[in-house]
């Protein structure tokens, strides 16, 4: 149930990364892109929360992954290649299918490297841990301090960049949840509004300062992210659920489908209006609604097979 919470507001967080804009000023504008920023990386501890303690074959965990993913990833890649006029190579500026398609390869990617993460773990678990404390040093913090010209962390081409952290973070999540969410509700809160004050005001800072409207402090690996997404995550693992509502699982079961197919839904919804906060339910909900409806005609499919 929790997960199943933590991924419903993870899809809500991406779809509104693609709606929110400036209509209401800049400090809203700021302020929204703080919050919904987490989205990504949520969903990226989730899978790490959820694979890299399971045991099974390597051949099961292949199977039901990737065919779990692939088959409906290269239906949409065609669907928006036909929609939206996109070349096989790239044409004009234009490249294969959806931009937000480039999540699916990373996550594939990492789940390339589950069968050996989980032997890493299941025999060098604090090692392991020691390389999350190195990834956050070098690709989360440094950034943040070069950006600002601050004394940062020599370094040339670290090795362990982007979002293999986050995934090896789920796992820990996973491990102590139970120490995790006794940590006290206050100290939760106040990492995540840390994290967003981060994001914010050097946000901020720079425009005021520049005049540039810069988009690096809600970047997937930047430092005020790191600390609302594992925040986030711990909050709502703080809750013990007696069940799992069927209602629940059934939207969060539907957020996949409601991933890939959320930018078509949109390009719909803004011909009716382009105002923000309409855009951005109408585009949640309907793509919601359709990958429920998907959900439940594979399963009437299946029984009748």
């Amino acid at each position: 149930m929790n997960i199943d919470i933590i991924r419903i507001i993870a899809l809500t967080f991406i779809v509104m990364l693609h709606t929110l804009n400036r209509q209401y000023g800049l400090d809203v504008w700021m302020a929204g892109y703080s919050v919904i920023s987490i989205g990504v990386t949520l969903f990226i501890m989730i899978s790490g929360y959820l694979l890299l303690d399971k045991v099974e074959t390597t051949k099961d965990f292949f199977k039901k992954r990737l065919m779990g993913i692939i088959p409906l990833f290269v239906a949409f890649n065609i669907i928006y290649i036909f929609m939206y006029k996109f070349s096989l190579i790239k044409n004009n500026g234009k490249s294969l299918s959806a931009p937000h398609f480039w999540y699916i390869y990373m996550i594939l990617g990492l789940y390339l490297l589950t069968p050996w993460l989980r032997k890493v773990l299941k025999y060098a678990e604090k090692e392991t841990f020691f390389v999350i404390i190195l990834w956050f040093l070098y690709n989360i913090l440094n950034p943040y301090l070069n950006f600002f010209h601050l004394k940062g962390i020599p370094s040339s081409n670290f090795p362990i960049v982007g979002f293999f952290g986050y995934y090896l973070i789920g796992y820990y999540f996973k491990k102590y949840k139970e120490k995790i969410s006794k940590i006290p509700m206050f100290y939760t809160l106040g990492i995540y509004f840390f994290g967003f004050l981060i994001s914010f005001f050097s946000t901020k800072y720079v425009l005021n300062t520049t005049g540039k409207q810069v988009s690096n402090f809600f970047d997937k690996n930047s430092l005020g992210t790191f600390f609302m997404t594992i925040s986030f995550f711990g909050f709502w693992l703080k809750f013990k659920f007696k069940e799992r509502k069927k209602s629940i699982k059934i939207i969060s079961d539907a957020t996949y489908f409601a991933y890939l197919v959320h930018l078509i839904v949109l390009d719909y919804v803004i011909r009716i209006s382009d105002e923000m906060i309409f855009k951005s339910i109408a585009t949640i909900v309907i793509s919601l609604l359709v990958g429920i409806i998907y959900n439940n005609i594979k399963i009437l499919f299946h029984k009748k097979h």
